[in-house]
Order: C-alpha cells, then structure tokens, then sequence
C-alpha cells in the first residue's frame, strides 16, 4: 500500500515538473541572451575585427574574427551539364535565421549557433543558389564529401558522402523545389529525396534533369530520355538540352522547342524561339512561364 502512495506521488510530481523542464528547454534554446552589446553604430556585419548577427534588425550575437568575411557559394555545376539555376549573386547571408549565423573564417565556412555562441560545423565550401526555395538549405563539402544540411530543419541532413550533388531549376511558385537532388557516389549518378530515399536507382552516365515520370542523362555528346523502367525515348530527336518541367519534357533542338507529356504520344506543342542566353521555365499557377534572359517570353496553359 505504502508502495502504491509512493507511486502515486511520483506520477504528480511528474505531471507538475515535467512540462515545467521542458518549457524552460525550449525556452532557453529559443531565446536569446538580453545582454549582447551593440557597438556597431551602422550595423555592418563586420566592424572592428567582430561580426554582428542582426535578425529582424535585433542583434543575436557577435564573434569576434578579424581574418572572417562573408561567405559564398561555390558553384561546380558548370563543370557538369546539370541544368541548374545560375545567379550572379554568390555572397551568402551572414543570418540564415534565428538560431544560425554562416561565415568564412580563414579557409573554412563556419556553422554558428546563434544562441549559444558555439561553432557547430565547419566545411571546406557550401553551395546555394541564392533564390528562394521551398527549405532553407545548403549543399555543403567537407573531406568525406558533399551533403546537405537543412536549416529549418524540414529534413535531417544528407550525410556528405557524396562525389557531388545538385539541384536542376524546378521552380515551382517562384520558389527553387528542393525535394530531390542529383548525386553522384562512386562514380554512379541517381536522384534521392530530401529525407533520403531512392528515387532513380544508380546508373553510370551523368543525370542533368528528371521529373516524376522521366529521367535525362548526357552521354556521348548528346542528352538521353528514360523512364523508371530505364527505356529510353525520342532517340531520334535532335537534342542541344532537354528539361523536366512539372509532368512534361521540354527539348530544345537550338531555338525549337517541343513540348511532350507522353512521350509514346505525339508532341503536344512545337516553338520557334528568339536567340537567348539563358532560358527557365517557371511553373506557377498550373501555368509555365518561358523565360529568357530573364524576361517573360510566353506563359503557357498545357
């Protein structure tokens, strides 16, 4: 009986003091300390050899550094036929939110935890396109390879075990889709999700764009269409890029582009293109945008 009583009194307390820890956890992790000081009269991210992390025009934290910049993104892609989305901008945000600051200290990009002032990684380069995106992410390299590592915590990280690792430019609702990558491990390419599942299964030749239904590959000069099955499609048909976009494959032959949802079936649509630079195709709205050097050409209704 004296036992059961005890019991009793151990769930109460528990019931009581429980939700109080945890609170306080939370708490502790998700607010900052009210004493940083503000000695940085135009807010610069470095001033007098110290970085300043401002979010929402509140200062976070300081570090003190004076070899440390911002950092940029570092952009292989152009050494492979990915068709990823390509920005000037190569600076990085200092802030990336609340609990996270990014910097370049010496030769290494630091992860810092905002709240605890503690450095939590460190990587020999980190690439991001600078868009927006539907996560706060980022492909980052270390000595064992690439990963992935997502900021808002949306996904764990993609461990960096990888040869190399990219995004085509599916941008859905202006936003840059970061659900699946293309990685390369052991000199075998295929397409992964954002919490790690197989999506294409490991093949030799280089995978540049995919959708749901299809996958495409640069090989011998030229690009290749398959499906999940690894049949390949439209071999006959003259190829200088070719796209996933939403349900459909987009092929450019130089200024023609046709449009084919099924690609057992007919084209659905053929264009004839101004001469361009850089083309995206926007999917807004269940609409495609056509843009050319990053002006509106043609919005299409399929």
């Amino acid at each position: 009986m004296k036992d059961k009583k005890t019991l009793i009194t151990i769930i109460v307390l528990l019931v009581i003091f429980l939700p109080m820890a945890l609170f306080g956890t939370i708490k502790s992790f998700s607010t900052t300390k009210s004493d940083v000081k503000d000695d940085n009269p135009n807010k610069e991210f470095k001033y007098n050899n110290k970085l300043y992390f401002y979010y929402n025009d509140k200062l976070l934290s300081t570090y003190e550094c004076s070899t440390c910049t911002l950092a940029t993104s570092s952009i292989d892609d152009i050494n492979y036929h990915t068709n990823y989305y390509k920005s000037d901008d190569k600076e990085l945000a200092g802030v990336l939110n609340e609990y996270y600051g990014l910097f370049k200290e010496n030769d290494n990009i630091i992860l810092y935890n905002l709240v605890n002032n503690k450095k939590i990684d460190s990587y020999k380069s980190i690439k991001n396109y600078n868009i927006d995106a539907t996560s706060k992410f980022a492909i980052t390299e270390k000595s064992s390879g690439m990963g992935v590592i997502f900021f808002d915590l949306s996904n764990s990280p993609i461990p960096n075990v990888y040869e190399y690792i990219t995004l085509p430019s599916h941008i859905i609702d202006n936003k840059l889709d970061t659900s699946k990558f293309i990685v390369k491990k052991d000199n075998m390419w295929s397409v992964i999700s954002a919490n790690k599942k197989v999506d294409v299964a490991p093949i030799i030749d280089e995978i540049v764009d995919f959708n749901d239904n299809y996958y495409i590959t640069y090989a011998n000069d030229t690009y290749h269409v398959y499906d999940r099955n690894n049949i390949e499609y439209l071999e006959n048909l003259p190829k200088t890029n070719v796209y996933g976009v939403g349900k459909y494959i987009f092929v450019l032959n130089n200024n023609q582009l046709f449009i084919y949802e099924n690609c057992l079936s007919p084209v659905i649509k053929i264009m004839e293109l101004p001469n361009y630079n850089s083309i995206y195709f926007y999917q807004n709205n269940n609409k495609i945008d056509i843009m050319i050097d990053e002006n509106l050409h043609e919005t299409l209704e399929l």
